[in-house]
Order: structure tokens, then sequence, then C-alpha cells
């Protein structure tokens, strides 16, 4: 597992991190799984506490590599304290292996603590409450932490009891807690080799959404994500802005095409810093933007396309020159009109509206928003 997780990270970079944390974590498993196996027939110091530091180290490096696989935090403080905390507890079996179920109390406690942790990212996390598969990965960690939790109390029971710490007499739960890290080791690799083709998947479907150039949604996307926007909702209320570039041709023409790029990729900024949160940008075509003003009025979306013009008209275009440009957008804008039983068409006649508020704008003198008040006439309000 360690080896194809470690070949998979050359072919994802984007998840070559979280993946390289978990081919360690394997490789730590299979120290740790090696030393077990290998116990009465190595030195026991070996034999006990390399395989225990190793174990520990499994839980701890496969919350890191979820965490930052799903983009949350990572705990680090509790997995140095689980990893130290064991450290120190199995050292004493160096200098008598009858201390070793302070080891196996302490070792197991922090295995527990830790998969415990797995398990609460798994349910909790926004993102991973989205993937079928870390629900998955939640159930086998608490199982796996309820049996080594199990075995972390019959340990300390032992040593209450007064009997003494032998690998004979312990072997039963440890067999078991050995079957069960096994099976969880091959479900949590299996679930995360699953969650990491998700998101990959994801990531590729969202930048098929995106523009390459302005990262605004491209104008396919805007209409499906618009679409089902407004037909979630009974009776829908919004607006919608055109916003276009004022004279874009004179900008590629006296400065060049990289300068009308860049004058795009500013337009965008502007329009995304102006807009709310829960408004959809999307780039309708050349040098022309367009927005879904969810929730808002005429006299709203009026105001947003003021925003947007004084706010374009009052900062400069940085050009890869060095040098700095201005420029002005006109807008135009529409409230949605009321949705007809039986009509889909309801959207793309707002749009058409707000267009044909954008040339009144642009015929107007440009650098100027203007508002259309319903499907007969238009408004225009100057800057």
């Amino acid at each position: 597992m360690a080896a194809f997780t470690a070949s998979v990270s050359r072919a994802m970079p984007e998840q070559a991190g979280s993946l390289r944390l978990w081919t360690l974590a394997n490789c730590a498993a299979g120290v740790a799984f090696l030393l077990y196996f290998l116990r009465g027939h190595i030195p026991f110091g070996l034999s006990f506490v390399g395989a225990n530091l190793a174990v520990v180290c499994v839980p701890a490096l496969f919350l890191h590599a979820q965490a930052r696989l799903l983009g949350a935090p990572a705990r680090p403080r509790l997995s140095r304290w689980a990893v130290a905390l064991a450290a120190l507890s199995v050292l004493p079996a160096l200098v008598d292996p009858h201390l070793g179920w302070l080891g196996a109390v302490v070792v197991s406690s922090a295995i527990a603590i830790l998969a415990a942790a797995i398990a609460h990212l798994m349910w909790t996390d926004p993102q991973a409450r989205s993937l079928a598969s870390s629900r998955f990965v939640g159930l086998a960690a608490a199982a796996a932490a309820a049996a080594v939790a199990w075995r972390a109390t019959s340990s300390a029971w032992r040593a209450v009891q007064g009997m003494s710490f032998d690998i004979h007499t312990t072997a039963p739960a440890h067999t078991l807690s050995l079957l069960l890290g096994g099976l969880f080791l091959v479900a949590a690799s299996v679930s995360f080799m699953s969650t990491v083709h998700e998101l990959s998947r994801r990531v590729i479907a969202e930048r098929a959404r995106r523009d390459g150039l302005t990262g605004v949604l491209t104008r396919s996307a805007f209409y499906d994500e618009a679409r089902q926007r407004l037909a979630a909702q009974t009776q829908p209320r919004y607006a919608v802005a055109m916003i276009d570039v004022d004279h874009f041709k004179r900008i590629n023409d006296g400065h060049g095409h990289a300068a009308g790029d860049q004058a795009i990729v500013h337009l965008a900024r502007e329009v995304s810093a102006n807009a709310r949160s829960g408004d959809l940008v999307g780039r309708y075509g050349g040098e022309e933007f367009i927005v879904l003003l969810d929730g808002a009025d005429l006299a709203a979306a009026h105001r947003f396309g003021q925003r947007l013009v004084d706010s374009v008209r009052q900062t400069a275009v940085r050009l890869p020159s060095g040098q700095s440009l201005s420029c002005t957008v006109s807008a135009g804008v529409a409230e949605g009109l009321p949705q007809r039983t039986g009509s889909s068409q309801h959207l793309e006649q707002t749009i058409a509206l707000a267009d044909a508020a954008l040339y009144v704008a642009k015929a107007k003198g440009r650098d100027r928003v203007s508002s259309a008040l319903d499907n007969d006439g238009l408004h225009s309000a100057s800057a």
C-alpha cells in the first residue's frame, strides 16, 4: 500500500502532500507489524519498544493525511502529545519487561484517542460529510478506537489485579488488536484512495466550469447554476447585471492583447469584489460579464452596478510592462421577470433586458449604469 500511494502521489501533485503522509503511515504500519510478528525471535526491547513507537505513529500520520486532503485542521498538538507519551511509557520495559503493561496501556490509549479523532473528523468536516467513503472510514476508525480502548482497559485491569505482563497470557487480546488494526488499515487505505479520486474528479469538474483567464463561471456553467438555483425557489426574486469594458478594442490596439487580458482579469476581480458572497458571477463572452443577484430588486441591482462602475473608474489596471492603464465599464441591470406556469424563459428574458440596458448605457456615453424598468421600457440613470 505504501508503494502504491507513493506512485499515485507522482501522478496527482495536488494531493501529493496527503499521499506522502499516507505512504509514511503505511510504512510505519509495516514496521510495526513486522516487529510484532517477530516477537520472541528478536530482542524484546526491539520488538516491544520499536513496534509500539511505530504503531502509535500510524493513526497520527493517518489523521494528518486525512486532514490535509480535506483541508481541515490537523490537530498537531494532539498527535505530538500522543506520540510523546507513548514513547515515554514504553521505555521502562527496557529495564524490566514486566513493566510492559504501562506501555500497553498508554500506547493503546493514545491509539484509541487518535482513532477517535479520525472518526470525529470524518463525521463533522463539511467536505468529508459529502463523501460516502468518509462515513465508512469514520465507522472503521470508531471500531478500531473501541477495540484498542478495550485492550488498554484489559491491560490496566491485569496490572491492578497484580497479574504479570506476559506475551503469552495477553496473546488473545494482542492478536485481536492486530487483526482489527489490519482490517482498519485496508479499509482506511481503500477509502482514502476513493476520497483522493473523488476530490480530484471534483477539481477537474470545477475547472471545466471556470473560465481559464478569470476564474469566474463560464457562460454555460452560469446558465446551468442560475437555472438550478431559480428552479429550487417557488417565487424567486433576483436581478441580472450585464457589464462590459468600455472601448475595449482601443485597449487591444493601443497596448496589445496582453493588456486586454489584464483589463478583463481586473474587471473580473472588481465584479467579484463588489458582488455578494451568494451572487453568481460569470464571463458572458469576450470582455462582457454577467451577475445573478439573488434576492435583489431593481434598486439593489442598480446600486451594485453604480458601485462597480465607480470602483473600476477609480482603480488602475497593472500591465505586464509595469505601466498602469485606466479604463471604465458600462453596466445594464434588470429585475427578474415573474416565472410563468409552463415557461422556462424568464431568466433568458431578464438577461435580454439587462443586455438592452447595457446598450442604453453605452449609447448615453458609457461609464455608467442603466436600469430596465419592465418589458417595454428602459430607464437610464447616469453616473
